[in-house]
């Protein structure tokens, strides 16, 4: 079930540090799911540039660069939202901010993008250990395709496993 509520989103959340926006009527947080989607698209792209690089170009090693700052931005986006400190999640919110909200629960994006800070740690990990490009390609492609699910179809991979582990019942499982 997607919750559209009249209310326009703000920039920043109030207090700062809140995971989401409080919406009149609701009992949690909410977050945009338009500036959520939109932070997905960027984050795709970023991945589709690492692969390229990656393939074209593995002397540069983007991974060492890419990787600590994907990390930082999942996990500041879980901790606090796409506001104010996950500046892709800035980025997103920005985009987006004329744009009708979409309001969608904290929790299964939360959920979602640990998951996503985790999946920047194994890519990292491998890096480090020197694993062979090939392993890179696999998990920043894995990245892709989950992006390009969220930003194009609108569809949370993290969100749809966190309605079935932990049950959600105004979460959009399908």
């Amino acid at each position: 079930m997607t919750i559209a509520l009249e209310k326009h989103h703000t920039f920043l959340s109030s207090p700062w540090w809140a995971m989401g926006q409080d919406i009149e009527g609701e009992t949690s947080l909410r977050v945009n799911e338009t500036a959520t989607r939109a932070r997905a698209g960027l984050l795709n792209a970023l991945s589709a540039a690492t692969i390229l690089v990656l393939i074209a170009w593995p002397q540069l090693d983007p991974v060492i660069y890419v990787g600590p700052f994907v990390i930082f931005d999942m996990f500041m986006a879980a901790i606090f939202g796409l506001t104010p400190l996950s500046p892709v999640g800035l980025l997103g919110t920005w985009l987006t901010i004329n744009n009708k909200p979409i309001w969608k629960p904290t929790k299964p994006k939360r959920f979602a993008w640990v998951l996503g800070g985790s999946l920047a740690i194994v890519c990292l990990g491998l890096r480090l250990a020197g694993f062979d490009t090939v392993w890179l390609v696999s998990v920043v492609g894995i990245c892709f395709a989950l992006t390009w699910l969220e930003a194009v179809l609108g569809f949370c991979v993290g969100c749809w496993m966190h309605g079935l582990m932990f049950g959600c019942e105004v979460c959009e499982l399908s």
